[in-house]
């Protein structure tokens, strides 16, 4: 069975922090109904009703989006620690 595998590489920004949005990673099987959109509604015993997928909304496929959100990280430095006099 094959199996995609999709790499993402970050580096920093030159804009410092914030959000942003990566990629749309489309085509991917919804995996609460198996890619199928559907599930048989429990409720009606003698007939045979679809209902859509709470998950992908009947579609069947699902898609990721990868959005990284950019903080500053460590410590803040001595020398913006101690108020300077001039």
């Amino acid at each position: 069975m094959s199996e995609k595998k999709d790499i993402l590489v970050l580096s920093s920004p030159n804009f410092g922090t914030g959000k942003e949005t990566i990629g749309y990673y489309t085509g991917y099987a919804c995996g609460y109904c198996h890619g199928n959109g559907w599930f048989w509604n429990p409720e009606i015993i003698h007939e045979r009703v679809k209902i859509p997928c709470p998950k992908c909304g009947g579609t069947g496929r699902v898609k990721g989006i990868v959005t990284v959100e950019w903080v500053p990280d460590g410590e803040v430095k001595t020398c913006f620690g101690k108020k300077q006099e001039i």
